[in-house]
């Protein structure tokens, strides 16, 4: 039996000073069983550790050093647009930008660890049923089930841009770079690669630019993001089968139709 005053300490809320950036406020609220409070400059886990916001004045200019050495402040820094009523992404990548060193302590410093606290998503489980390897912190797994278990009713139209996916849990980086993948953390899952877009894949215009591409119904990026999904598809630079686990940026508070801070000129798809 877990004695009185340790509920009281297991159920107490996080605590803010007055002066805590939003950003950390969505990040504590959105994981509330590891973060436990936050001030002005730092992050508080609930094991004592804590994690600067900012870790330097201003960030690089050029766009993959900014990736690589991307702090929290980076990764808040530009709003998710929650919703169905999109067209084309507005200038920045919501969530491309990932300190590493949180996803680290959050879900494993490496392949062993998160290996040790993984759990089983039957994909499509009325139709496809196939067993996929997703991460048991912070309940993506479970997040992930409830995806899968709406996407199930959606039109045949629909449902067939997520009937094959192609992995969760992969201990990698992202190609061409020395940046881990979210799926090295298995929080993230890509489908229909048949029917995806990257804008990699995009022959530049006159311009150099790639013009935007997506095939994928909103539909199927209503219900992940309902569960706490955001979707490459809304990035300047997309990515339409990705989909990663990552609820601090669909908080009410942090979430918007558009981005609030906007990227160094030139930091777009070209």
């Amino acid at each position: 039996m877990i004695p009185p005053l340790l509920w009281v300490v297991l159920l107490a809320p996080p605590t803010f000073a007055p002066d805590t950036p939003v950003g950390l406020r969505c990040l504590v609220e959105s994981y509330p069983d590891l973060l436990c409070g936050a001030d002005a400059t730092t992050l508080r886990w609930c094991d004592g550790v804590d994690m600067p916001w900012r870790t330097r004045a201003a960030p690089p200019t050029d766009l993959e050093a900014h990736l690589d050495t991307a702090d929290l402040f980076d990764q808040m820094a530009d709003a998710y647009p929650v919703g169905p009523v999109f067209a084309t992404p507005p200038p920045g990548d919501p969530g491309r930008m990932r300190h590493a060193p949180f996803f680290k302590k959050m879900y494993g410093e490496d392949r062993a660890a998160v290996g040790a606290r993984l759990g089983t998503v039957r994909w499509l489980r009325g139709t496809v049923d196939l067993p996929l390897k997703v991460s048991t912190v912070n309940g993506a797994d479970r997040a992930l089930q409830a995806v899968s278990d709406e996407l199930e009713g959606l039109p045949a139209a629909s449902r067939r841009f997520v009937e094959k996916p192609s992995g969760t849990f992969v201990w990698r980086t992202v190609k061409g770079t020395r940046r881990l993948s979210m799926h090295s953390f298995a929080v993230s899952i890509d489908v229909g690669v048949a029917l995806s877009d990257y804008w990699k894949w995009v022959k530049p215009d006159a311009q150099g630019k790639r013009p935007y591409r997506n095939r994928f119904p909103m539909q199927v990026v209503e219900i992940f993001e309902r569960h706490g999904f955001i979707w490459g598809g809304k990035w300047a630079h997309f990515d339409t089968m990705h989909f990663e686990y990552r609820p601090e940026l669909l908080h009410p508070a942090c979430a918007a139709s558009t981005p609030t801070t906007p990227r160094p000129a030139g930091s777009g798809p070209g």
